[in-house]
């Protein structure tokens, strides 16, 4: 995605400005704005935009999860182990606090989807990057 980014930056497309942000939510936000349907590269994203936007649908709020909650992991007798994702959000500058409980089938299919909507949207994004090269 960063790459991606950094191509489109320096391609020039009637005018638009592309943004580089540090933090990878953002990052996101900055490609989804690049390739969506009002952006610069609106037409040479629109195999590519419907893909994030999917991605972003399904993952983004996990995603957000694993990098800001606070993860406990159990282990039972077994050998089974479930995590515990407590997060914190501020809304309409009151607290939102969420618990997640996932077993370890349950993350194994989480990570099964994560991986490959993650593949589908970097191979579509690859061939972003090879068709702004040319």
């Amino acid at each position: 995605m960063t790459e991606t980014l950094l191509a489109l930056s320096t391609a020039e497309a009637g005018g638009g400005k592309v943004r580089l942000r540090q933090l990878i939510g953002q990052r996101f936000e900055d490609l989804a704005a690049a390739i969506g349907p009002d952006g610069p590269f609106a037409e040479q994203g629109k195999a590519a935009y419907p893909a994030l936007a999917r991605y972003r649908e399904r993952q983004e709020v996990f995603r957000a999860l694993l990098c800001h909650g606070a993860i406990k992991v159990l282990v039972d007798q077994s050998g089974q182990w479930t995590l515990i994702i407590r997060s914190l959000s501020i809304r309409s500058r009151h607290p939102e606090r969420g618990v997640v409980v996932l077993d370890q089938p349950e993350a194994g299919m989480r990570l099964a989807s994560l991986k490959s909507e993650g593949q589908k949207l970097a191979s579509l994004l690859g061939q972003l990057r090879r068709a702004m090269a040319s």
